[in-house]
């Protein structure tokens, strides 16, 4: 069993929020905004406030259990923090204004932050209660310029352009004037919440890998029934090649037009039906059926090496899935773990990583493909592109590659790398640029090492991506088949005219 959040909390009361106003108003009197951020899945914000020299982050933290207003010894990274319109327009308006005063209001759990900024006084005006709490930076006048979320009840209604203007007083309200923080209060109530927050997040964050791994397991367990169908579906081959010879053995016999044709079974007693369509004449349906035939008996390779990695991904997740169930919420180093194998399996999205501006400059003088991929030169001097995983298999068959450049991958439904030769207008390969390039494939395949094995290629405008095929699956057409058989010296040449590490 996992650990359960903390013991019910509570945020601070309005004797509490008073007590740490009284001592922000001091502490912060004339800091100046660095900048402003809004923290990742929540209405969070953080303040970061210079005062000689001396940087402060101002939490402002929004829900029932953990609603409070403080300085904080946390330090946010990047990450945690949310870009958007509305993050933007907080940078833009808080930047550079000076804080002139924090105003709590008497008796509730309310406080208001005045601020002097280029354009005008600001407030920026916060509210603790309720279970999602409410902050609003206003003009002097009350118009609310941004809002952490709109709110409409029978008392009140605000949203941006709108009047700012607390709920009427409760009758219970300032009642509760005891306090579970001694001076300094500020310091003790970051000590307070900052283990529950960890904790929280801890919580969630194997909440979230269950979920993703369940999904996960859900779409792949679809994957794998469609698979398994279409692998029934190939085993009619055999069928569609006996009705198209028993169409052209019986081709003086089928009227123009007939809507189906019933001939001796050659495969047992009686009588096989063939059903035909009116307006395809029988030579042509027959041709229809061989073509099918072909085309089930290559996709049948295929589809039987993707339904067993689909199945082995499957059990994978299903393990996967347990030990999240069974692990404790305080374990982070084993959460982490268990989020880079997900990460790993497809069932959470990599983290896509921002290239620096020296990167970027020596990736696209190196590479004119844009692409980082593997670059050989063929013995006629062609290019041969080369992709390093599925997701750039993708971009180098359907994207990089032209209509007219060769296409190649190794057969027998093994997995391996996509290989194109780029090849000029109107020109074609020889026979020595094939070879290199089939030599490539199998190099960068499953079947690396085999002595023989055959290679399979066409133009890339005969490769396509039907709808819901997964990263680095394609469907060739029009293929023909090339034996490559294992040349070192070829190997060898191919390999020493590039900088890649083999």
């Amino acid at each position: 069993m996992s650990d359960s959040p903390a013991r019910r909390e509570r945020g601070l009361s309005a004797r509490e929020l008073e007590l740490a106003a009284e001592e922000l108003a001091p502490l912060l009197r004339s800091a100046v905004v660095v900048d402003v951020a809004k923290i990742v899945d929540s209405d969070d914000l953080v303040v970061i406030l210079e005062q000689a020299g001396k940087k402060r982050f101002l939490h402002i933290a929004l829900g029932q259990d953990r609603a409070r207003v403080a300085t904080t010894a946390r330090r946010f990274s990047r990450d945690d923090f949310q870009r958007g319109p509305q993050a933007d327009a907080l940078q833009k308006r808080l930047r550079d204004a000076r804080l002139t005063g924090v105003v709590p209001a008497p008796l509730e759990r309310r406080v208001e932050f005045e601020f002097a900024a280029t354009t005008g006084p600001l407030r920026l005006c916060v509210e603790l209660f309720s279970a999602r709490g409410l902050w609003a930076l206003c003009e002097r006048d009350g118009t609310v310029l941004e809002i952490s979320r709109p709110v409409e009840t029978a008392v009140r209604k605000l949203k941006a352009g709108s009047r700012y203007a607390p709920p009427p007083a409760r009758a219970e309200a300032g009642k509760d004037q005891s306090t579970r923080f001694s001076p300094p209060v500020l310091a003790a109530i970051d000590a307070h919440y900052l283990p529950l927050d960890a904790a929280r997040a801890q919580h969630e964050l194997r909440e979230s890998l269950q979920l993703a791994g369940t999904r996960a397991q859900a779409r792949l367990q679809k994957k794998v029934e469609g698979l398994r169908e279409q692998l029934s579906m190939a085993d009619r081959s055999s069928q569609l090649r006996a009705e198209a010879d028993l169409l052209l053995a019986y081709l003086h016999a089928i009227p123009r037009g007939a809507e189906s044709i019933e001939v001796d079974d050659p495969l047992g007693s009686g009588t096989r039906v063939i059903e035909l369509d009116p307006a395809v004449p029988a030579r042509a349906a027959a041709e229809a059926r061989y073509d099918k035939a072909r085309r089930l008996d290559e996709g049948r390779a295929i589809s039987a090496q993707r339904l067993l990695e689909a199945e082995e991904l499957l059990a994978k997740l299903q393990v996967l899935t347990h030990t999240i169930a069974a692990t404790q919420d305080s374990d982070e180093l084993a959460l982490r773990a268990l989020e880079s194998q997900l990460r790993e399996c497809g069932a959470i999205p990599r983290a896509k990583a921002e290239p620096t501006a020296r990167a970027g400059k020596r990736n696209a003088k190196s590479n004119p493909y844009g692409e980082n991929l593997r670059k050989f030169t063929s013995a006629e001097g062609y290019d041969i592109l080369v992709g390093r995983d599925n997701q750039q298999n993708d971009r180098l068959s359907l994207r990089i590659a032209k209509g007219n450049d060769l296409w190649l991958h190794v057969g027998g439904g093994r997995p391996g790398s996509h290989v194109v030769v780029r090849l000029q207008k109107g020109k074609t390969a020889s026979l020595e640029t094939l070879l290199d390039a089939g030599t490539l494939a199998v190099h960068f395949s499953k079947a690396r090492g085999e002595r023989s094995i055959d290679v399979v290629y066409t133009f890339a405008k005969h490769v396509r991506k039907p709808k819901g095929l997964p990263a680095g699956a394609v469907v060739p057409s029009q293929t023909k088949t090339i034996t490559v058989r294992l040349d070192d010296a070829r190997l060898r040449r191919l390999l020493s005219g590039t900088d890649e590490d083999t």
